[in-house]
C-alpha cells in the first residue's frame, strides 16, 4: 500500500508539471500573448533544408524572425534557425525568460518535401510555453 501511495504522489507530480507546459503553433504575421508577453512569427528569411527524398551536398537550415513584446511594447528580435538534421541547440530558441515564464521556439514545418516550394504563409512556428 505505501508503495502504491508513493506511485500516485509521483505520478501526481509528473502530470501537474506537465500540464503546465503548452505548444501555441503560430504562422507567419500569428501572435501568441503569454501574460505581458507577446510573440509574433514576422517572417520566414530563409529555408535551405534538404529536401526530403533529395540528395543534397549540404542537409541546409531555415531561418525566421521573431519578435518579442513585453506589456505592448517592441522588446527584442531574434532569428531562430532551425537545422535540416532536426538539432537546435535549445539556449538559442529561448525567446523570453523570467522567473516565472519560459517562452522558446520548438519546431518549424512543413518539412520540404521534393522539389515544391513552400509558401511563406504556409509556415508555422511551434512554440514551447512553460
Amino acid at each position: 500500500m505505501k508503495r502504491f501511495s508513493l506511485l500516485l504522489l509521483f505520478l501526481s507530480v509528473i502530470s501537474t508539471s506537465f500540464s503546465q507546459n503548452e505548444i501555441a503553433d503560430l504562422y507567419v504575421g500569428d501572435i501568441v500573448e503569454i501574460e505581458n508577453v507577446s510573440i509574433e512569427f514576422v517572417k520566414l528569411l530563409t529555408d535551405s533544408r534538404c529536401p526530403q527524398n533529395v540528395s543534397c551536398v549540404r542537409a541546409g537550415e531555415a531561418e525566421i524572425l521573431v519578435a518579442v513584446y513585453r506589456s505592448g511594447k517592441f522588446s527584442h528580435e531574434k532569428v531562430l534557425t532551425f537545422q535540416a538534421n532536426g538539432l537546435v541547440e535549445r539556449s538559442n530558441m529561448q525567446l523570453f525568460a523570467s522567473d516565472v515564464l519560459v517562452v522558446e521556439g520548438l519546431t518549424l514545418y512543413p518539412y520540404p518535401k521534393g522539389l515544391t516550394k513552400i509558401k511563406d504563409e504556409d509556415y508555422m512556428l511551434s512554440v514551447g510555453i512553460n
